[in-house]
Formats: structure tokens, sequence, C-alpha cells
């Protein structure tokens, strides 16, 4: 679309023209570049005031990826066939930063480019139904509805956040898990509910590890989603941090075991999410519950909770993406 000595820019007044010269330039390689066939060059040979729905739909897609799409934004790319991968990614600069990019396909052609860091991805099969027939309509550009994202969030950041929803999952790294590593992962969600819910209602007080496992908590216990292969995953949902607090926890019981009960630990500690940039807004309400259940709890009631998930971890290789600092 822009040549090589030329400015690249979506707001170019003779956009049309370029993509029309594109057009040009493409099925010039297509037929095998012939030397006695050369795509004419000169913007002016082509009509930039052309109607054309085609056109039309190359002027959304180069405003978008050029101007509209900012650093950060997710990306999906869906495989042509109904089965395979979609691949998950965020732009990783702003739109300004668009540079050339050589490709096989175009030798001695460049096109304009973002860089793009892939996060994940998630077979195409496991989307919901609404989004797997909106990939199959011939348009270069679609707009996932709010109510579908959870799975491409789910893909890309493993632990996150969007208003009214938190959202972790842990991996299973080992191929054994008995039954008692079983029942004691999800009991240590729903110790972790528990608690969440004294520190929102401000009582005071917190559970031990006994106590908070197996009580009701109403709708402050989180969902959890197995995948049922070995090593696999588990996720678990909920409209409160409970989710985020448990992947902090976890790291704390692996990391740094019962001391971090003590309050000389608790005063220097950092929560920090890996795949997250520096000013998460979720980082300092996460911090807040872990510091406040920890000290609710003391030593009495984290260190046993902390050796029944150490020793669960140490069974099936139980891990999140939770990273825990002390300065």
């Amino acid at each position: 679309m822009f040549l090589k000595d030329e400015e690249i820019s979506a707001s170019d007044e003779l956009l049309t023209a370029r993509i029309l010269r594109a057009r040009e330039i493409r099925n010039w390689h297509f037929a095998g570049r012939p030397e006695d066939r050369l795509p004419e060059l000169d913007l002016s040979r082509y009509d930039n005031g052309r109607d054309d729905p085609g056109v039309g739909q190359i002027h959304r897609v180069v405003n978008f990826y050029f101007r509209e799409a900012k650093k950060g934004d997710l990306i999906a790319v869906p495989p042509r066939n109904f089965a395979g991968k979609v691949h998950i990614g965020e732009f990783a600069d702003d739109p300004s930063q668009i540079f050339e990019q050589e490709v096989e396909r175009y030798p001695g052609d460049p096109i304009p480019a973002r860089n793009i860091r892939w996060l994940g991805a998630i077979e195409k099969v496991d989307l919901p139904v609404r989004v797997i027939e909106a990939f199959r309509k011939p348009t270069p550009l679609l707009l996932v509805g709010m109510s579908d994202r959870d799975s491409f969030y789910s893909a890309a950041y493993r632990n996150y956040y969007r208003e009214g929803h938190y959202s972790a999952t842990f991996d299973v790294t080992s191929a054994e898990f008995d039954t008692t590593s079983g029942s004691v992962i999800p009991a240590f969600f729903n110790f972790v509910a528990a608690n969440t819910q004294e520190v929102d209602r401000q009582s005071g007080r917190a559970w031990s590890f006994g106590e908070g496992a197996f009580r009701s908590v109403g709708d402050y216990a989180p969902h959890l989603a197995i995948d049922i292969q070995s090593p696999g995953i588990l996720s678990i949902a909920s409209q409160y941090i409970t989710p985020l607090v448990a992947s902090a926890l976890l790291a704390l019981a692996l990391t740094i075991g019962p001391a971090a009960a003590d309050e000389s630990f608790l005063a220097a500690l950092q929560i920090g999410n890996s795949a997250a940039p520096a000013d998460d807004p979720c980082v300092v309400p996460v911090r807040e519950q872990v510091i406040t259940q920890m000290r609710l709890m003391g030593y009495d009631k984290w260190a046993p909770a902390c050796e029944l998930l150490r020793e669960a971890a140490e069974k099936t290789g139980l891990q999140s993406e939770a990273v825990v600092k002390k300065d």
C-alpha cells in the first residue's frame, strides 16, 4: 500500500488510490510477477474518489490498525478452517510506531505493520457459538461483544479483571492427581472466599482452614472449572476479588511458607501479576485483601492452611502466575 520511500499514514488523502494500487501490486505478485505487466505506481493514475464497497472495507481496516487500536488492545486471529487455534495477542506499541515488514509473498514490496505480543491461543471449537458463527462471515474485522470476551481474556491473561468479574487460572503440571489433593485445592479456594467475605464485612476475624474450607459463603463462592486432562488447569471466577487473592496466597504459601504471616514480612510485601502492566489497578486491592487476611489469621491459622496447600502443590504441581517480592 505504501512504497518504500513513502510515509505510512492512515489519514493519507490519497488512501483510496493507494488501496487500488495495492490491489494491482498484489495481483501482479499472484500472477507470478510478469515483467511485461508491471503494476502502475503513479497514484495519479488511480481514481482516488472511487466508491467501492471493497475499498471501504480496507479503509476501515487501515483506520483500525493504524489509528484506533491502542497499545494493549487485544486482537484475535482465527484459523481458516473450523478446527484449529485462535491466536490472541495485544498491540505492543502505539499506532504511531508503524514500520515496513518484508513478507515472502510480496518480495520487494514491504507491507505496513505493527508489533503484536502474542499471549496465548484457544481452540476455535471452544469459543461461544455466536463468535464461531461471526468468524464465518467474510469480514476483515469483527468486534467481539462484551459478553463473549471472557474466553479470550482467559487464554491471554489467565489472571484478569473486568467490571464485576474476577478470574484466575492455576496450572496443574503433574500427571498425578489423587483424591486428597483434589479435595484440598477446591477447599482452599472456599477458605479464601470465606475470609474475603469477612474482610469485606470488616468483621475483624478470619476463619481457619477447617472452618472456612466448607463454610457456606453464598455468592462469594467462586465458580470452578477443571480441565480434565492431567497435566491440566483449574480456573476460578467470581464477582468478588477472591480468585486474584487466592492466586497471591498460593504464591505466598509456595514461595515463603508459614513465615509469610510474620509482620516484618507483611510490612515489606509486594504483590504483582507477571502478565499485567506495572500500573494494574487490581494490584492495590489484592495486596490490601491479602495483608488483611494474613494479619487476621496470624501464624496459628495460616501455618496449617499453608502446609496443606504446599503438600497438595507438591503432589500436583499446582502453581499460579502471581509474583511475590520482598524488599
